[in-house]
């Protein structure tokens, strides 16, 4: 063993004396940059910001010495570097190979705490011989109300953490909210959300309504500043990725037992499921939905567990699963517009599904009534062949009706769920027929100028909702558009 050993030890010294001797290392003179200014993520005040990187360059045929890199601003900078596994406001000494490159990772963490939104830069300064280069650095950064949870409750095997709404609150729009876990607005508490205010969730964080939720009351949004619900994900390329927050429970549940629930001119975007409504067994709705856009769902835009609604103006599109699950109750959509194109995979399930019946855990089947589920004027769309379920068990009550709808579904499906001659269930309806939206791949469904569904709603559902989602006039032509928007060009 000591021979082998002492082998080794023979070895590694004539590796390391066959060795040409080392580069000389100079001071560097002149580096190169893969940019010359750094844009950081737009963040929330206290919030960090995610990772950039900074490539450094010696062009030179020197191995090279840094003296110093630092931040303009010295160590009052908001923003933080990593240079070779050192982390400071100044790293000294840093050498980089001849013909070799150096990675510097770069966040920030801004403090604007009194004022609504800074541009905040800084610079990051390479101390060379005789001379210093630098490379500019800057973030927006905003104030936020931040919403934390207090308290902690197991469901199931979901640890539900969360801060509790006990009397009616209204917030303020004057900057944006940020939710971490979930707000429990208690029951017989209100919780309002006035006219454009950003609301913005952690992953896995939402909105659960025992009371009363109402966001913008008074109707005082308009079509291109609404109120908002996404994700606190700033960065563009997040700006349409689905599932960013919600969880198992959704982004917006309205339990059972909450009432006046009113959600119009609002954008929920990016969420496991957009807004669930948990079983209501009342005569009268406890939600109503105007001017609503839900988009990005990674499972279900608007789920309904035995729900009672009313809905106008509504536009739920490219969801991963359904835009609308129906499972029993009352439903009421005028001039609303369900398209689903979903881009980020496979999708085998239709836009819009109605059922009446569940699976137990036991394998068998439980009816959910559908008491009354009624679409005037609307549009159901998308890719698939058929964007229309109907899951019906005839032990339970299963009463819906299309009247005045462009539809994309199979004429006759293998099944027979259903019978598009019945009058009762399909009257004035258009098969298949192209809504042309002007770019559903954007989330814009305006009608462009060949859509089939101009010029064919009903004038009862029609007068009803005299304005489209964007507060123009119906009937621009004599009779109303199907769907949400009304083409007035």
């Amino acid at each position: 063993m000591r021979n082998i050993f002492s082998l080794g030890i023979l070895g590694l010294l004539l590796t390391f004396s066959c060795r040409k001797d080392p580069v000389e290392i100079r001071n560097a003179n002149n580096l190169e940059f893969s940019q010359d200014t750094v844009f950081l993520d737009t963040v929330f005040s206290t919030i960090g910001s995610s990772t950039r990187i900074l490539k450094v360059f010696n062009r030179s045929n020197n191995d090279v010495n840094i003296p110093a890199i630092r931040f303009g601003k010295g160590s009052s900078s908001y923003f933080r570097m990593n240079v070779n596994g050192k982390s400071g406001k100044e790293i000294l000494n840093t050498e980089i190979l001849a013909k070799d490159s150096l990675y510097i990772l770069l966040e920030v963490t801004a403090d604007v705490l009194g004022a609504p939104e800074l541009l905040y830069t800084d610079s990051l300064v390479f101390n060379l011989e005789g001379k210093s280069q630098d490379v500019k650095l800057v973030t927006l950064a905003k104030d936020a109300f931040f919403h934390l949870p207090n308290q902690t409750d197991t469901l199931g095997n979901l640890i539900l953490r969360y801060k509790v709404i006990a009397n009616d609150t209204t917030w303020s729009n004057s900057k944006p909210h940020v939710v971490y876990g979930y707000i429990l607005v208690a029951y017989g508490a209100k919780l309002t959300i006035p006219e454009e205010t950003q609301v913005h969730f952690h992953s896995g964080s939402g909105i659960i309504v025992a009371g009363s939720l109402e966001v913008d009351p008074f109707g005082l949004s308009k079509y291109d500043r609404p109120v908002v619900f996404q994700g606190d994900r700033l960065e563009p390329w997040y700006e349409d990725v689905p599932g960013q927050w919600g969880g198992l429970l959704g982004g917006i549940l309205l339990l059972g037992e909450s009432s006046s629930n009113l959600i119009q001119n609002t954008i929920i975007k990016n969420a496991t499921i957009g807004l669930r409504i948990d079983s209501n067994n009342t005569g009268s709705s406890n939600v109503s939905l105007k001017n609503l856009r839900i988009f990005n769902s990674s499972r279900v835009g608007l789920y309904g567990g035995f729900a009672h609604l009313e809905a106008e103006n509504t536009v739920v599109a490219n969801s991963g699963l359904y835009n609308l699950y129906v499972l029993g109750g009352r439903y009421r959509f005028i001039h609303c517009t369900f398209a689903n194109y979903w881009p980020y995979g496979t999708r085998n399930t239709p836009s819009i599904g109605l059922f009446n019946f569940f699976e137990d855990g036991n394998g068998s089947r439980r009816t959910r009534d559908v008491i009354d589920c009624y679409f005037g004027n609307c549009i159901v769309y998308g890719s698939q062949t058929s964007e229309l379920a109907i899951g019906e068990e005839t032990t339970g009550l299963m009463n819906y009706k299309f009247n005045s709808a462009l539809l994309r579904i199979e004429p006759e499906p293998e099944d027979g769920s259903y019978d598009l001659t019945d009058l009762s269930r399909f009257e004035n309806i258009f098969i298949n027929q192209d809504p042309n939206f002007a770019n559903a791949f954007r989330n814009d469904y305006d009608l462009d100028t060949l859509s089939q569904a101009m010029d064919r709603a009903n004038l009862i559902d029609g007068a009803q909702v005299p304005l489209d989602i964007k507060g123009q006039f119906r009937s621009f032509n004599g009779i109303p558009d199907l769907g949400a928007f009304e083409r007035v060009e």
